[in-house]
């Protein structure tokens, strides 16, 4: 009986994963495999937004000695656009980018 449950709630994540792509209305939709994609979904974006979060304090602190240096725009870029990026700009399952 076990088995049926779990079979089932995997079934209903995997369904539920295709709604939850990331990609635009505009692009081909896709999905990565299923395995990597219900990973990236349960714990590699809950700890990327955490991560772009935790950058941002970062870049709060660090901004005025990057404001000395002419380098806010470069400053922000590498610490908080690219976890960004990393999180909400990818397909789901796709670690490519």
């Amino acid at each position: 009986m076990n088995k049926i449950k779990l079979i089932v709630l995997a079934s209903l994540l995997n369904f539920g994963l295709v709604f939850a792509d990331s990609s635009s209305l505009e692009q081909e939709f896709t999905i990565g495999d299923g395995f990597l994609a219900t990973g990236d979904l349960l714990v590699v974006r809950p700890l990327g937004v955490a991560g772009t979060v935790g950058a941002f304090g970062i870049f709060a602190v660090l901004a005025p000695f990057a404001a000395m240096a002419d380098a806010v725009p470069e400053t922000f870029s590498t610490i908080v656009e690219n976890p960004g990026k990393f999180t909400f700009d990818r397909d789901l399952g796709d670690f490519k980018k």
